[in-house]
């Protein structure tokens, strides 16, 4: 498979870094612990979420980027470059694109 996002915003990282609920603000780490997101160039997407690990596939869409895996999909939603957010259990949750190492 090509790289066929090499060159996409949503490339990389992504941490879960706060969180919302009938817009009450929520420790995000506290409402759902650790979430972050690994987004790769060929399409392939990895998730950690509370430690458990999943993987599927991402695709670059008109306003953000959807992930995908067997059971499920999610929207996310571009907020301004380097933040996404999406809503999970209820909760409206922010993504920060974290620095690459």
């Amino acid at each position: 498979m090509s790289d066929k996002y090499a060159n996409s915003e949503y490339t990389g990282t992504w941490k879960a870094t706060k969180a919302s609920m009938s817009g009450v603000n929520l420790d995000v780490n506290k409402a759902i612990g650790s979430f972050v997101l690994e987004l790769e160039a060929d399409g392939d997407a990895k998730a950690v979420i509370k430690g458990e690990k999943s993987s599927g596939d991402w695709e670059e869409v008109e306003n953000g980027f959807k992930l995908k895996d067997s059971q499920d999909e999610m929207a996310f939603t571009k907020v301004k470059k380097g933040v996404v957010k999406t809503e999970y259990s209820g909760m409206v949750i922010l993504f920060e694109k974290q620095a690459s190492k």
